[in-house]
């Protein structure tokens, strides 16, 4: 997508904020489940070069390299789906990339430390163009959901995504409507509470032994007792998908928000340490979620959960599921102690 979009979605986003101020590996441990799963594992081997992220678009692999020992060497190796080579670009010296991404337009974008790069096709020639200055894209794209021929679809988080917002705004007449509002307002309190008591105790402990640190303590209590549930908008072809984690129900709507399906769907107790994160097929459409280390394929049309492989997800650096693949970024240490990063592809059908 060109330039001229981003500026397009900005305008519209400045436009809706000042309307609103004139308003006012071979085998894998499997969980107790009967599932098998194909894996293969591609090491990239170009000398002193580590792996560190990737993407996938169009059927191609966009793996993100340095070169070890030097912060100024990055490359961008593009390969097919089956790793054969086809192109690199060399990044310029000043560029140190943070990561890569896929945007909300489909567009494939290396972020820098100050700006953002778009990776464009000329002629099967791919090349870095379109440069953004890093806060200035973030602040128009980081809301953005997806796009549709009518809609832009966002989704505006609050109290530390605690509560969040869905809401399009017509890309023909520029009004914003409200789609769906998730409060789990609750666990943000009950958040704010333990740090307090936390914070109030924290001379007791230490007379018995070393306490946490406050901002420590934090992030333990987020990931293991009061975690956001974080609400899921998605589209498949013509239809609006909507997992209310929090009402355990999937909604269907067309895009004139008519509701097509609804269902309800079991989600595990919470030692089972559910996460609330959906992964979409990007190809396909198909929804999974992860139960512990399985991941599970979701029936939107009747809300059951069907387990598919170990994802191994907290030795993961990335997933992405591509055409009924999951594809993993892993990371080792060989004898010598030098860092392997691989990716790991496994077959869930």
């Amino acid at each position: 997508m060109k330039h001229s979009i981003l500026t397009l979605i900005f305008s519209l986003l400045c436009g809706l904020l000042s309307a609103q101020q004139d308003a006012c590996v071979k085998s894998i441990t499997l969980d107790a489940v009967s599932i098998t799963a194909d894996k293969i594992t591609f090491y990239y081997n170009k000398p002193n070069f580590v792996m560190f992220d990737f993407e996938i678009l169009d059927d191609k692999f966009f793996i993100l390299q340095k070169k070890f020992g030097i912060k100024t060497d990055y490359c961008v190796l593009i390969t097919d789906l089956f790793y054969e080579p086809i192109d690199t670009i060399v990044l310029p010296k000043h560029i140190e990339p943070e990561h890569i991404i896929i945007d909300c337009m489909n567009n494939c974008q290396i972020v820098g430390q100050d700006s953002v790069y778009q990776i464009v096709n000329e002629k099967n020639d791919f090349i870095l163009a379109f440069p953004s200055e890093k806060r200035y894209y973030k602040k128009v794209m980081d809301n953005i959901l997806f796009v549709t021929d009518k809609y832009l679809y966002l989704n505006e988080l609050k109290l530390d995504g605690y509560v969040s917002r869905f809401y399009r705004i017509s890309l023909e007449t520029k009004k914003k409507e409200n789609l769906f509002f998730s409060d789990d307002s609750k666990s943000f309190r009950e958040v704010q509470r333990e740090l307090k008591w936390h914070e109030a105790h924290m001379h007791v402990v230490d007379n018995i032994c070393h306490s946490l640190s406050v901002e420590d303590w934090e992030v333990f209590i987020k990931n293991a007792w009061y975690h956001t549930k974080n609400c899921y908008l998605a589209k498949v072809a013509d239809t609006l998908y909507y997992f209310d984690h929090l009402n355990c129900r999937i909604e269907a709507y067309d895009e004139t928000m008519n509701l097509l399906n609804s269902c309800e769907i079991s989600y595990p107790e919470k030692q089972n340490y559910w996460r609330h994160t959906i992964y979409q097929d990007r190809a396909w459409g198909t929804f999974y979620t992860i139960f512990g280390t399985t991941l599970n394929e979701i029936d939107i049309k009747i809300g059951k959960t069907i387990p598919r492989i170990n994802a191994n997800n907290y030795l993961s650096q990335k997933m992405i599921i591509y055409k009924g693949n999951l594809y993993s970024l892993k990371k080792r240490r060989d004898s010598g102690n030098t860092e392997i990063s691989f990716i790991e592809k496994t077959k869930l059908y």
